[in-house]
């Protein structure tokens, strides 16, 4: 079993090392760069907390960091009769705000904290974000159209997405988003007037709060 051990240098109580974790030049480890006491600081998640995190995700991830690859074979066994390539990749993308390609434990508990303690705007900004594939700072009909159609591909079997009723649903569902979010008729959508409307919407605001309490550490 996987636990935290303090070893020698700075602060034992800072430390990250687990139990069996041994570097090699073939199995490099990559560690956080900030200490726990940084973490707790950034996160406002306690030091047992972000210990526990660091456990659950190097049981994932023994090197210490997760690829595009790995993290889309993750996600695929959450939805093993869909197709998940697309979404997981959009949301690796979310994840991965360096854009490094690979998400360290630093960039996984910082979301974890945004979306469990942020405030409603910073979650609903991290959702706008989510939509923006490209992250130029607006939602364009593509790229939305693209996300929602990803979405589609997690639920239904792999193939059905080549059925005419599904892309009339999803090219439907577009444009009503694209009406609703689009206050100011630009045709594209900006994170202002997205998180006007979703404050402004009681089915978005419940779902964001079963969002907050749904995320288990």
């Amino acid at each position: 079993m996987n636990i935290v051990r303090s070893t020698g240098g700075r602060n034992n109580s800072d430390n990250y090392k687990v139990e069996n974790e041994t570097a090699s030049p073939s199995h490099p480890i990559s560690r956080p760069t900030c200490s726990i006491t940084d973490l707790m600081k950034k996160t406002n998640f306690s030091k047992e907390e972000i210990r526990h995190l660091y456990r659950t995700f190097k049981q994932d991830s023994p090197s210490g960091q997760v690829s595009k690859e790995r993290f889309v074979s993750i996600f695929t066994t959450l939805f093993p009769t869909g197709e998940c390539y697309r979404y997981s990749v959009f949301l690796f993308k979310n994840i991965d705000r360096s854009n490094t390609n690979i998400i360290r434990f630093e960039d996984l508990i910082t979301t974890y904290s945004l979306l469990i303690h942020g405030s409603i705007e910073d979650r609903l900004g991290w959702i706008f974000d989510l939509y923006d594939i490209n992250k130029d700072g607006i939602i364009t009909r593509m790229e939305l159209f693209q996300l929602i159609a990803s979405i589609f591909q997690l639920i239904l079997p792999v193939g059905k997405l080549n059925y005419t009723p599904i892309i009339n649903t999803i090219e439907q569902r577009t444009d009503e988003l694209i009406h609703a979010w689009d206050i100011h008729e630009n045709g594209f959508i900006c994170k202002e007037d997205f998180i006007q409307y979703c404050l402004q919407n009681e089915t978005i605001m419940r779902s964001m709060n079963k969002l907050k309490s749904g995320i288990c550490l």
